[in-house]
C-alpha cells in the first residue's frame, strides 16, 4: 500500500507527569513518523548548489556554513522527501527583467538535476508521488522542484507548462512583492487580488497539473484563486496568522 504524503508540523508539546508517560508519547511519535513519508514542502537548498562547492550526499554544520538540510541529516531526522525551491526575487517588469528572471530559475532548475543526477546512490528527482515513493522503498532521498515566485512566468503562459516540463511541480504565485499574475501580502493594492493574466496562469497551471503555491500571496489573491481553482492548493511556507500575526500568514478562515 502506498504511503500518504504528510507534512508534519510541530507546534510544541508539553507532557505533565513522569518519565514513563514521557516516553510512551515520544515511541509512539517515532512509530508515526516512521510509518508516514514526510515531506519538506519548501527549502532554499539550491541557494547552496548554486554557490558550487556544496555537497548534498555530506553532512554539514549549520554553525559553519548555516546550511540546514543535506542528505545524511535528512536520513537522520527521517525525512523522506524534500522541495528545492528554484527562487527569484522580484525586479522590474520589463521584457529585459522577466527574461533575466526566467534564466535565473532555468539555471536553478539545471543546478537541482546536475547535482541529483551524480548522486543517483543517494537521491533522485521525483516527478510524482509513486516515483518518490519508489525511491524511498529504495533507501534514497526524494527531491521535488518547486518555483518561488510567478514572476518567472513573466507574461508568457506558455511558461507555465515548459517549468512543468522541466520538472517543477509548484509554483508560488508571488514573492513579497505584485507581479503579473497577482498582489503580494507585503505590498499594495495593484491589482485588486488576481489580474487577468492571474486568472489565466491559474487555469494554465491547472491544466497542465501544477499545485498552486498560496504562500505570500494577498488575502484577495488567495480567495480569488480558491473560487478559480479546479483542485485543491497548497501553502507551502506559510504559518497561522493568529500565531504569528503576520499578512503574509492564513488565517482561521483560509486555513
Amino acid at each position: 500500500m502506498l504511503k500518504k504524503f504528510a507534512l508534519i508540523i510541530v507546534t510544541g508539546l508539553t507532557v505533565f507527569g513522569c518519565n514513563s508517560t514521557t516516553k510512551s508519547v515520544e515511541e509512539k511519535a517515532k512509530k508515526i513518523h516512521e510509518k508516514i513519508f514526510t515531506v519538506d514542502s519548501h527549502t532554499d537548498s539550491p541557494w547552496y548548489l548554486l554557490r558550487g562547492g556544496f555537497d548534498m550526499n555530506e553532512r554539514h554544520d549549520f554553525s559553519m556554513d548555516g546550511s540546514r538540510l543535506d542528505f545524511p541529516r535528512m536520513k537522520e531526522g527521517g525525512l523522506d522527501a524534500v522541495f528545492f525551491a528554484a527562487f527569484v526575487g522580484q525586479r522590474e517588469r520589463t521584457p529585459e527583467g522577466n527574461r533575466k528572471a526566467k534564466e535565473r530559475v532555468m539555471a536553478t532548475i539545471d543546478s537541482i538535476h546536475s547535482h541529483i543526477s551524480a548522486r543517483p546512490e543517494t537521491a533522485g528527482i521525483a516527478l510524482s508521488p509513486d516515483e518518490a515513493h519508489a525511491l524511498e522503498i529504495e533507501g534514497k532521498r526524494a527531491v521535488f522542484i518547486g518555483i518561488e515566485n510567478g514572476y518567472a512566468i513573466g507574461d508568457q503562459l506558455s511558461n507555465v507548462e515548459e517549468f512543468y516540463l522541466r520538472g517543477a511541480r509548484y509554483i508560488t504565485l508571488c514573492h513579497t512583492k505584485n507581479n503579473d499574475i497577482c498582489d503580494s501580502s507585503t505590498d499594495s493594492t495593484e491589482h485588486n487580488g488576481l489580474s487577468e493574466f492571474g486568472k489565466e496562469v491559474v487555469k494554465e497551471m491547472n491544466r497542465v497539473g501544477m499545485m498552486i503555491d498560496v504562500s505570500h500571496i494577498s488575502d484577495s489573491s488567495f480567495y480569488q484563486v480558491l473560487a478559480l481553482t479546479q483542485v485543491p492548493v497548497i501553502a507551502s511556507h506559510s504559518s497561522a496568522r493568529t500565531i504569528c500575526d503576520s499578512p503574509r500568514n492564513l488565517d482561521d478562515n483560509m486555513l
